[in-house]
């Protein structure tokens, strides 16, 4: 299968209802696709009526189209929510059209052309990769999957509370109206889940009987006759208990993206750091790459390509970040034929990605950043306490008080995030993570500054009207004690770095002024299988106690978890290309959101993956 999502191809003959060629269907109705929005899937999921009152609510679209029932139900719910309330959908699509395309399509409806705006203005990318969108002004954020809708839901976890289900008729897509399909939505419905659809055809009406929905029949829209509504029968919806304060430990890049992921929940955040001044760690350099890691297979591959197209929306979306755009990736003699693949059937479209006339990759939209401007960005809305270790964490009934060195009580939370890269592991319950550390240094100064970044091993990026480039990887042996100590840049690692420059761009290092050069060493925190941990922190000795006894070959046990204890670290050299997403993850997690990430994706940047291979390699 191609990499990259195919286009739809599409018939514009008729402005006002756009035709899928390939399933003969028309996007919205003729009618009015507005309207028609409102009638079959609105009023069919009894909305606004079923979320007022509601802290949270959650829909799950299959078939996104043009985004038009996402816009009638954005209109909707800003016109009825409670104050602070959520609103998240989740939508699938195959076949994802283009933002010309989308603003072709919405301007239709010129009734909600100012969310029409704001929707194309941020248009998910055509990849596989979920990709999600915040509106936090109106407490509503937007999900898109792209694929199909069987291999999709089998991915999420969630309890969605309505179902708008709007792919093309039966007859023409068959695929999305399968029983598989219909298994998922049992698995995944609230327990008084409405559903909604524009078909009444006999085998959509039997799939939401199997998942345990009463099914209706009702007046149609426009030149449909009947449409059908249909409710879970079961008892009422247990809602989940958001957090009320969240105490975040560490003020990098891993902890301020959980803070600014809460506080657009409106959650009270709390975040700890041991440094006297912001940036005192990792995430303190003058400037960092923003890229991707794109892998060709495995679960990874979703992971670090949503992680890029997330961390390119955030930083887009700040002032006074960009250093500059644009990086180069040459490929050394071990991974030449890897990129050459990637180039030659690639994850991103020819706008986000492209090969050089040298073979190189260019990613147009990654670039350089200034870490400090993100992490005041990122942390403008939570409370910041700095010069604040944390030495213990105490369980205190349902809740968690943390402690200074000194014995003192420092505050009180409902959960709390371990985010403090390379201290993450002194916390006696992280202990079992096999967190590595390495020491990185880069310099800065006086130079000729390059058009864009370029890497191949090591990186030289414009900066100041001059040069940045690095960076060392020296693995270390042991933590250090009492936190993470400032670490001393060295002449040994400048000369490496500058000889590395050297053979990378040799006309850049020619040009360098020696006596302006500048250097920053920290510790990177990373993990023996290059991927991040983000996710509830396991109970090590509850988790080994249960699954003391495993057959050979057999899959442990759900994880036991320390309740409300979350871990986002072992980020490497990526976190801020990563950070932002991990952060969406953890804080939707907390707040009882549907997943973003699949099933799969998550077990593998999960913390219990290490305790699953230490117990397999024993058994």
């Amino acid at each position: 299968m191609p990499r990259l999502p195919p286009r739809p191809d599409i018939d514009w003959s008729n402005a006002g209802a756009p035709r899928a060629r390939a399933f003969d269907d028309i996007y919205f109705s003729r009618e009015g696709g507005l309207a028609e929005s409102d009638a079959v899937f609105l009023s069919g999921c009894g909305l606004p009526s079923a979320w007022r009152g509601r802290d949270r609510f959650a829909i799950c679209e299959l078939g996104f189209g043009a985004g038009v029932n996402v816009l009638a139900a954005w209109r909707t719910w800003k016109c009825t929510r409670s104050p602070h309330a959520q609103l998240h959908i989740s939508s699938i699509e195959a076949f994802p059209i283009e933002r010309t395309e989308a603003a072709r399509a919405l301007a239709q409806f010129p009734e909600v052309a100012d969310l029409a705006e704001k929707l194309v203005e941020c248009w998910p990318v055509r990849a596989y990769a979920p990709q999600r969108l915040w509106f936090a002004e109106d407490g509503f954020s937007l999900t898109l999957h792209t694929g199909e809708a069987e291999t999709i839901l089998a991915g999420l976890d969630a309890a969605f509370d309505a179902w708008f289900l709007d792919g093309f008729a039966p007859a023409r897509n068959p695929a999305m109206w399968s029983e598989a399909v219909f298994r998922e939505i049992a698995r995944l419905s609230a327990p008084d889940a409405r559903a909604a659809t524009f078909t009444v055809a006999g085998d959509v009406r039997r799939g939401l009987e199997s998942a345990q929905f009463a099914v209706e029949k009702k007046p149609g829209f426009g030149a449909k006759r009947e449409r059908l509504v249909a409710q879970r029968t079961g008892a009422a919806t247990v809602a989940t208990v958001a957090p009320k304060r969240v105490a975040v430990l560490g003020a990098g890049i891993a902890g301020a993206s959980v803070a600014r992921a809460l506080r657009r929940r409106g959650v009270e955040t709390v975040v700890l750091d041991a440094g006297r001044e912001l940036g005192a760690s990792a995430s303190g350099n003058p400037a960092g790459l923003v890229m991707p890691r794109l892998d060709r297979e495995g679960p990874l591959r979703e992971v670090f390509l949503a992680a890029y197209l997330d961390a390119v929306r955030a930083y887009d979306a700040l002032d006074d970040v960009l250093v500059a755009r644009g990086v180069e990736q040459r490929a050394d003699a071990r991974h030449a034929e890897a990129l050459a693949d990637l180039l030659n059937d690639p994850p991103l479209p020819e706008d986000w990605m492209h090969a050089l006339p040298s073979g190189a990759a260019l990613h147009t939209r990654a670039g350089v950043v200034q870490p400090i401007a993100i992490l005041q960005a990122f942390l403008k809305e939570a409370l910041l306490m700095l010069d604040a270790p944390v030495a213990a964490l105490e369980q205190v009934g349902e809740a968690w008080r943390l402690r200074a060195p000194d014995g003192r009580a420092l505050l009180q939370a409902d959960a709390v995030v371990l985010a403090c890269g390379a201290a993450l592991t002194q916390f006696q319950p992280a202990k079992f993570l096999p967190i590595e550390l390495s020491r990185g240094q880069i310099e800065w100064g006086a130079g000729a500054s390059p058009q864009h970044a370029l890497t191949q091993g090591s990186y030289v990026a414009p900066f100041e009207r001059g040069v940045l480039f690095g960076a060392t990887f020296d693995k270390l042996e042991s933590a250090p004690a009492n936190g993470t100590p400032h670490i001393s840049s060295d002449a040994e690692s400048r000369a490496r770095n500058v000889e590395a420059l050297s053979r990378i761009a040799p006309e850049i290092a020619r040009s360098l002024d020696a006596s302006s050069l500048q250097s920053r060493a920290s510790l990177r925190a990373a993990t023996p299988d290059r991927a991040p941990i983000a996710g509830a922190l396991p109970d090590e000795e509850a988790w080994r106690t249960q699954n003391a006894v495993v057959a050979h070959g057999a899959e442990p046990a759900a994880s036991p978890t320390l309740p409300g204890v979350y871990v986002i670290g072992g980020l490497g050299a990526r976190g801020l290309t990563s950070a932002p997403l991990l952060g969406e993850c953890i804080a939707g997690e907390l707040c009882g959101e549907p997943s973003l990430l699949s099933r799969q994706a998550r077990a593998a940047i999960h913390p219990e993956r290490f305790l699953k291979r230490a117990l397999r390699r024993r058994s």
